[in-house]
């Protein structure tokens, strides 16, 4: 059987307990993986002969368990993955929802679109952007600290930040003085402080980005206690239904305790083809769980042209004290 077979052979909610088995911790954005299988099963897989998806118990000397591994699906082109045929191991007697489980948790392990979105950048740039002063101030520090803690012989020379294996290992396994480690704590405290703010500057950004909000609407999130963020995209391709979709992933697919945060900022974009009306923002705010509605919410509208008949909400949950 081809994965698209398979896929389109179950509902979301039919696999949804083994993927909560293979993901016990991620009760929060269980909706992520039911908006990857919608866009799925709306996707054609590859013409081209694309080889198999092998599902087989793996287990090494360094395993105490072991676990079904599920190879040549991780990375690859969703239509590509689409297009394998589903060969599962003699030896294992799983329940092929429970197989399609097993695939859709490894075809979304590098993300939950087939193409990843460019205001996100690339992930795994090296060396990574530097989108903001936060970044360059993290830059700085760390260049710093590596001039001063690595010896010239040592240091790649043409990648900065870049140290021989052997000396990294021998360096950090070996005891340090009072005064090193007092070095490294500062360090340490104030690079989660610069990475803390640069996504927060970030978010912020693209906020102000989406024409939702004025800078100095949503500037006081560098100033939150802390905050959460959940991203959302409907996958109807039916514009009438796609704010139930959204409701939907929130009160049926996500397990979040609304409780602890007093603040939200809510940013709705749509093309500017099928625009988010008044009557969609309503509806949404007249949907959302008792505790949402309960607090002091900010709801802005955008744009966002490569979304063309579905909605994306980006939902910021802050605790302000």
């Amino acid at each position: 059987m081809k994965l698209k077979e398979l896929f389109d052979k179950y509902t979301f909610d039919d696999i949804l307990p083994y993927l909560k088995a293979i993901e016990p911790e991620r009760g929060d954005s269980m909706y992520q993986f039911r908006e990857a299988l919608d866009l799925l099963k709306h996707m054609e897989p590859s013409k081209e002969e694309c080889g198999k998806v092998r599902i087989k118990w793996y287990k090494d000397e360094y395993d105490t368990e072991g676990y079904i591994s599920v190879d040549n699906l991780e990375g690859v082109c969703w239509d590509t993955g689409l297009a394998k045929e589903v060969v599962v191991s003699e030896k294992l007697h799983l329940d092929e929802k429970d197989v399609a489980a097993h695939c859709l948790w490894s075809i979304t392990f590098w993300g939950f679109e087939d193409e990843p979105d460019p205001e996100d950048g690339a992930p795994f740039d090296y060396p990574p952007k530097r989108r903001n002063k936060y970044d360059e101030a993290l830059y700085k520090l760390q260049l710093s600290n590596w001039k001063h803690t690595t010896p010239r012989r040592y240091r790649d020379k043409h990648h900065p930040l870049c140290t021989d294996a052997e000396y990294c290992i021998g360096r950090w396994s070996c005891s340090k003085n009072r005064s090193k480690r007092k070095r490294d704590y500062r360090v340490e405290c104030r690079k989660k402080f610069l990475e803390k703010h640069s996504q927060r500057e970030e978010f912020i950004k693209k906020l102000v980005h989406s024409g939702s909000f004025q800078r100095e609407a949503v500037e006081y999130l560098h100033q939150v206690e802390s905050g959460q963020y959940y991203p959302y995209v409907s996958r109807t391709w039916d514009e009438s239904k796609r704010i139930d979709y959204i409701l939907e992933s929130i009160k049926k697919y996500q397990d979040v305790d609304f409780s602890p945060y007093n603040d939200v900022i809510i940013c709705l974009r749509a093309s500017s083809e099928y625009p988010v009306t008044e009557a969609e923002k309503e509806k949404l705010l007249a949907g959302l769980p008792e505790f949402l509605k309960a607090m002091s919410i900010k709801i802005g509208l955008g744009t966002k042209e490569s979304l063309k008949q579905e909605v994306e909400m980006m939902l910021f949950l802050n605790i302000i004290r």
